[in-house]
């Protein structure tokens, strides 16, 4: 039974050794090979001599020591070579099979060849029948516990990999106790057989006792050496696993928004450069842009917009195929790569799809908010061959999109180029004529309807041209809105307006106000009130004269801080104006809030009277409202004497247009008020 117990322990340790001699390399794999070679072979070898002392004939066994020395040497070599090959790669049945004769033959060589070293007299005589079965069954039991063994390695034993390996140790167990026994049962001691090798140094049971406890040793050490193995494997492989872990994770902050978990440029940029180098299916890049995403962020906080964002994303994925790259671009920027679209139809209707899901109303932050997209599309290669150039090209498309009213899509043309320097040009050229103060003011009346006498004044900015003549606001204004201008034009604007109130006041000339236009971006300057309010006293300009104008879109721009800049400038003594009224979206309680006493009626309203009855109630709701609310109504674009009529009879109470005047400049204004005799000289 001991024999049986050391011949399976000796097993189980072998085969540990062997898994991880399949996981090493160069010097390591050596080592472990040789231990586990000699772990085998010193195994078996006492096995054998254990097993022997189960065995008595009446009369002193011993062993000769060269012989039995040299007895250990074929199971060793036979192990050895039986590992190598275990551990290099799968086992088809013929590999296996030689594997099962090489360590087979090897318990047989170790065991014939120790019992020759007792060296009997007269010799043993050998059931040969026996012996052949002894080794066939050492063969056979191998080849068996090897493929057992080998099964533990498969993904789908998985769960019963320890029961696996202790099945293979204990048939492996058996076969070398089994051929142990077998092999005794062929042997016949005639009577009066004497071992020779009685008096040599190997002899008695503490021959077997000090073998046993080598063993033992060798096989604790061995075993030892493999758990210390696999716990060192299992640490390396937990931080093979965090380090992966942290790569990837490193890798994706690296490629993709953090925000909405979209690639990023870097991402966008490589996988479209990869895509248009080794793809030769048609590829489309539309460049996404959010029309009033600013606002979100403004009225309700940048947590609401991340939101708002993140509801984008998941739009655009949706709006698109899997293999299709959505990427958040920067900012309120989103860019799609399409792959194999098939024709421009499809293109068309994916186009309008992005558009439709991206439009939505979303509820964020308990409010339900909505944003229009403006959608560029480049397409490969007929808009450009490299990555670069494609998304320049949707960029300028997309562009285009905003120049004519936003909320739409274009296709890329070469002419967009030709209007993309245009707006460069003419941005250089506006920055420099604000610089020199070659942006000019000219002045349009607004008269009372009651009275028909002049009610004050708008100003406009005009920027004649050098070389192009007059430029429409309608052009330079946006233009100065993208490029950063915007706050440097209402400056000089303002500044301009104090000249001229200062010069006419010198002429005995003061109008009851001038209108100006204020933008948004001035409203977020906290110090705005003081310091407009500053310069008009320091220029001996009594605020009441100047009337701020914003529109119904920028009243309702974070709401709280406007609120608090209109506050400021109605106690300085400013006039405040709606501008624009009736196009955007108010809240009516919060416009009665706010410090103003004048509504502007949208000239749209005013023209389009004449033609639809719904124009001309929504002008009546508009001045009955602001009747209601003790408002004075202007009403801008009057064109003909029977809008102004109209406008007189449902109570409006001041109107501008080309039927009292076009907008003048200053000294052209002064004589059509007659306050100078048009053959004076200039007076300003």
């Amino acid at each position: 039974m001991t024999s049986l117990v050391i011949a399976t322990l000796d097993s189980y340790v072998s085969f540990s050794v062997a898994r991880h001699l399949a996981r090493s390399r160069g010097t390591e794999a050596f080592g472990w090979l040789l231990l586990g070679a000699l772990t085998m072979g010193i195994g078996v070898w006492s096995m054998h001599f254990i097993g022997m002392l189960a065995f008595d004939i009446g009369t002193p066994l011993g062993y000769d020591a060269w012989l039995t020395l040299l007895s250990v040497a074929p199971i060793v070599v036979a192990a050895g070579a039986v590992m190598w090959m275990v551990s290099h790669g799968a086992m088809p049945p013929w590999r296996l099979l030689l594997c099962g004769v090489l360590l087979g033959g090897g318990i047989g060589a170790m065991h014939y060849t120790g019992m020759f070293a007792m060296r009997m007299d007269p010799g043993i005589v050998w059931n040969y029948w026996r012996v052949a079965l002894s080794v066939l069954f050492a063969i056979a039991g191998s080849t068996v516990a090897l493929g057992v063994a080998m099964r533990v390695t498969s993904d789908r034993q998985r769960t019963y990999r320890a029961t696996l390996r202790w099945v293979a140790a204990t048939l492996m167990g058996c076969s070398i106790a089994g051929m142990h026994y077998l092999a005794m049962s062929a042997a016949e001691f005639p009577f009066g057989s004497w071992c020779l090798s009685t008096n040599s140094a190997l002899h008695g049971r503490w021959l077997g006792l000090i073998i046993a406890i080598i063993s033992l040793c060798m096989l604790l050490f061995t075993l030892s050496m493999a758990v210390l193995r696999q716990r060192i494997q299992r640490r390396e492989s937990r931080m093979d696993a965090a380090l992966t872990r942290a790569q990837n994770a490193l890798t994706f902050q690296a490629f993709h928004d953090g925000l909405t978990g979209l690639p990023n440029r870097t991402y966008l940029l490589d996988t479209l450069r990869q895509l248009l180098k080794d793809s030769r299916e048609p590829i489309a890049v539309l460049f996404v842009d959010l029309d009033g995403f600013k606002a979100i962020n403004d009225s309700f906080g940048h947590h609401a917009g991340d939101e708002f964002l993140r509801s984008v994303a998941h739009a655009l994925r949706a709006s698109v195929r899997e293999r299709d790259i959505v990427a958040r671009f920067g900012g309120d920027e989103f860019v799609l790569v399409l792959r194999a679209y098939r024709n421009t139809d499809n293109l068309n209707a994916i186009c309008q799809q992005v558009l439709d899901l991206v439009s939505r109303p979303v509820v964020v932050a308990g409010h339900t908010v909505t944003v229009s997209p403006s959608i560029g599309v480049a397409v490969a290669p007929a808009d450009g061959e490299d990555a670069d150039t494609l998304m320049r090209n949707a960029d300028t498309a997309m562009y285009t999109v905003k120049e004519l009213g936003k909320s739409g899509f274009r296709f890329f043309e070469r002419s967009m180029h030709t209007l993309a320097r245009e707006r460069l040009t003419l941005s250089q050229e506006l920055r420099e004529a604000l610089h020199l103060g070659a942006i000019d003011v000219h002045y349009q009346p607004q008269n009372d309807l009651r009275t028909g006498k002049l009610a004050g004044l708008e100003a406009l900015a005009r920027w004649n041209h050098p070389t192009r003549g007059m430029i429409s606001p309608t052009i330079f204004v946006p233009i100065a809105e993208r490029a950063g201008l915007v706050a440097a034009l209402d400056a000089h604007v303002l500044q301009t307006v104090i000249e001229h109130l200062k010069c006419w006041k010198a002429r005995g000339f003061e109008p009851p106000y001038v209108a100006i236009n204020l933008s948004p971006q001035e409203l977020r300057e906290p110090m705005f009130a003081d310091n407009v309010h500053e310069t008009v006293v320091f220029n001996g300009i009594d605020p009441a004269r100047i009337r701020f104008e914003i529109t119904e879109s920028t009243a309702m721009h974070n709401p709280e801080v406007t609120l608090r800049q209109l506050r400021q400038l109605r106690q300085k003594g400013f006039l405040l104006s709606i501008d624009d009224f009736g196009t955007g979206y108010s809240s009516l309680s919060y416009l009665r809030q706010l410090p103003t006493g004048t509504v502007k009626i949208d000239q749209s309203f005013i023209q389009g009277s004449s033609l639809n009855r719904e124009d001309r109630e929504i002008t009546e709701a508009i001045v009955a409202l602001s009747k209601k609310l003790h408002l004075e109504t202007v009403a801008e674009g009057v064109e003909s004497e029977a809008q102004a009529t109209w406008l007189k009879e449902i109570g409006c109470d001041v109107a501008q247009g080309f039927f009292f005047a076009r907008p003048m400049e200053k000294n052209e204004l002064l004589r059509h008020l007659g306050v100078v005799d048009i053959t004076d000289q200039v007076p300003c």
